[in-house]
């Protein structure tokens, strides 16, 4: 990887093609959707879908800006997060990764596979 790739997709003997948690994403999802967060908002509305600890949160948070993913504005006391980067840009990171590593950067059979409708 280069330093062009962005510092999320940096993995160091991950398994991962996506640099992402499942749980990283979920979290991603929410910020996305509401624009700034705080912790608290992130936790109240994990709470609703499944068992979560409120400092599970803070640290997916914390290690989602320091992949650059969120900005982290510390000045409150309730820390406020926001998106670095859009999902359309992450969508797009994930997809180069797949293309590259799985399709040997052959482009054409994803294009294919996504241009089919459900039931062809």
């Amino acid at each position: 990887m280069t330093e062009s790739t962005p510092k999320w997709q940096r993995r160091n003997r991950s398994r991962d093609l996506t640099g992402l948690g499942w749980l990283e994403a979920e979290v991603l999802r929410i910020v996305w959707d509401e624009g700034q967060v705080t912790v608290r908002d992130v936790y109240e509305t994990l709470r609703e879908r499944r068992r979560i600890a409120y400092t599970t949160v803070m640290s997916v948070l914390r290690n989602l800006a320091a992949k650059d993913l969120l900005e982290q504005d510390k000045s409150s006391s309730a820390y406020v997060y926001r998106p670095r980067v859009s999902d359309i840009e992450v969508a797009r990171g994930i997809l180069d990764a797949l293309v590259e590593q799985i399709m040997g950067g052959r482009r054409e059979p994803l294009i294919e596979y996504l241009q089919h409708k459900p039931g062809d």
